[in-house]
């Protein structure tokens, strides 16, 4: 990477980071200013107790000090729990409104931007990135507040009472950020690992977590927890490499706080013998250097919590900048007509070895059209071409004779009726997972499509009838029952392109046989696209199209 890049990298990340605080305007307009007047009580304590050793020291009444001394730690004190309640209410509110900026994006995305994203990395971005960012507003914001107001003032005080110290103080933090510099970039580069390490433990234990029912029926999870148990192990080495860094660092930090505690007192302490001093500033230089060494070690004690933290605007970026607000674009209405011209699409990973390859065809209304051939021949991928849940490397498919992207996906994805051979379904009623909760959908239609697919039958026996609920997997209906209910969920919204990928796969002779009565009526005024083995089915359309392995 370029220096270039790595700074519109930094500037990207300054940027998001400057919107979600503008976003909670208390944040920068209620509670900064008052951790700013809260730290400066802080610094303000030590010259109130300086003051008061002096009094005590002087035989002078000590009481006035002591009230101002008093009254500031008071103060500091009372709006400490204050400002946190505060602050942590604002970060939830702007990690919530995160989520949903996610949530958003993720439901604006086409089918084959969603694929990168599968199984856990989604949830990661939702969840934990978005946390890291809500962390920064909680946490890494303010102590990042406090650090820059107390290495100043502290740093100011010092030089008002002894320019020496003063320039010393000064002139000690560009050294210990240069100290820092290698630390930050080790940071960067082990954040970037657990990051990297989550993602892949998440999309694993995902998807170990969904097939350990089927695995369990057959004894073999044991077997197959390889996968989860490496990925858990990889993501802890990780995690300890961050954790021997993290050690190191904090014993450096350490080692230069004690320094500073011995050799301040001892310098104070010399200018007090002489009498260049009073007694009581060797306390306020004391306390003063603490304070400013801490702000110093408050500063760099971010590194690692700053590391993950780029690592999480990384992530989110990542997400968000796929989202842009889609341009108006054409309704298609009903589709009469989809034309493939010299298509091409391979997989990712494998783009040496096409499963489509230079295809072209034109599927009309009015007519059905199979899809035939062995197996990896690219029939479902051509499927899933036709309805945009891929896109072709070259060439070109056209809907009514324009290019799909072009059209407005929704207005496109409604005309769809669509039924894969391991359909999708969605935890609710089968009322909602046959209407997908349009509210278009009356009754009568519900009912005229479960009675089309045979699915009526079903929902007859059903004690709950159509509020019966069931799960994403479907649990309680047979393989059959499932896939007449996607044929209802298909039919119900009376598409223009009916997409039947297997769909007799799991019905019986008797609803194959009811399958078959209904094809023809089906086809009449709509494009059908079906791949099928069942020679009965393919027999009924009026153009097979053979499909071979790409070479």
């Amino acid at each position: 990477m370029t220096a270039k890049d790595t700074l519109q990298k930094h500037f990207k990340r300054t940027r998001f980071l400057a919107n979600t605080l503008a976003s909670s305007p208390v944040v920068l307009f209620v509670y900064t200013p008052l951790l700013v007047a809260q730290t400066a009580a802080g610094i303000a304590v030590p010259f109130a107790t300086g003051r008061f050793i002096d009094a005590l020291i002087g035989g002078a009444a000590p009481w006035l000090p002591f009230a101002t001394m008093a009254s500031l730690m008071l103060a500091r004190s009372a709006l400490a729990p204050f400002l946190q309640r505060l602050v942590l209410s604002r970060a939830r509110n702007i990690e919530l409104k995160l989520q949903m900026r996610v949530l958003d994006a993720a439901m604006d995305l086409s089918p084959a931007e969603l694929a990168p994203l599968a199984n856990g990395k989604l949830v990661a971005k939702l969840v934990r990135d978005a946390y890291s960012v809500g962390g920064f507003v909680g946490g890494l914001y303010p102590r990042f507040i406090v650090a820059i107001v107390t290495m100043f003032a502290a740093g100011a005080a010092l030089y008002s009472r002894s320019a020496a110290l003063g320039l010393a103080f000064m002139s000690f933090i560009p050294l210990a950020i240069a100290m820092f510099c290698p630390f930050a970039k080790r940071f960067a580069r082990n954040s970037r690992s657990v990051r990297t390490r989550s993602d892949g433990a998440y999309s694993t234990l995902f998807e170990f977590f969904h097939s350990l029912p089927f695995l369990r029926m057959l004894d073999a999870e044991r077997r197959f927890a390889d996968g989860p148990r490496a990925t858990i192990e990889s993501l802890k080495t990780a995690n300890r490499d961050m954790d021997r860094l993290g050690a190191a660092f904090g014993a450096l930090l350490g080692a230069i706080l004690v320094a500073g505690e011995i050799i301040v007192p001892g310098i104070a302490g010399a200018y007090a013998t002489k009498g260049a001093i009073p007694v009581g500033d060797v306390v306020v230089y004391q306390l003063l250097f603490l304070a400013a060494m801490q702000s110093v070690q408050g500063m760099v004690s971010l590194l690692p919590e700053t590391a993950s933290l780029r690592e999480g605007i990384d992530s989110l970026g990542e997400m968000l900048s796929r989202h842009a607000p889609e341009r108006i674009r054409k309704k298609t209405g009903a589709v009469e007509s989809i034309e493939f011209r010299n298509v091409t699409f391979s997989y990712p990973g494998a783009e040496s070895r096409p499963v489509v390859k230079d295809f072209s065809a034109v599927f009309r209304d009015g007519r059905a059209y199979a899809f035939t051939g062995g197996n990896g021949a690219g029939k479902t991928t051509l499927l899933k071409l036709a309805i945009g849940a891929l896109e072709p490397q070259s060439g070109e498919i056209l809907v009514n004779g324009e290019p799909l992207n072009t059209f407005d996906a929704g207005s496109f994805r409604r005309e769809l009726g669509i039924v894969f051979q391991d359909s999708l379904f969605v935890a609710g009623s089968l009322r909602d997972n046959i209407t997908m909760r349009d509210p278009k959908f009356t009754d009568a239609d519900v009912a005229a499509a479960a009675r089309q697919s045979g699915f009526d039958a079903v929902v007859d026996r059903l004690p709950d009838s159509l509020d019966t609920r069931i799960s994403v997997c479907g649990q309680s209906l047979s393989g059959g029952e499932l896939q007449r209910l996607a044929i209802a969920r298909a039919l119900v919204r009376a598409p223009s392109v009916l997409v039947l990928d297997e769909a007799t796969n799991h019905l019986d002779a008797a609803a194959r046989k009811a399958f078959a009565e209904m094809f023809r009526r089906l086809a009449k005024d709509r494009i059908v696209l079906i791949v099928s083995h069942d020679e009965s089915i393919v027999n009924l359309c009026d153009e097979k199209i053979f499909c071979q392995i790409a070479k």
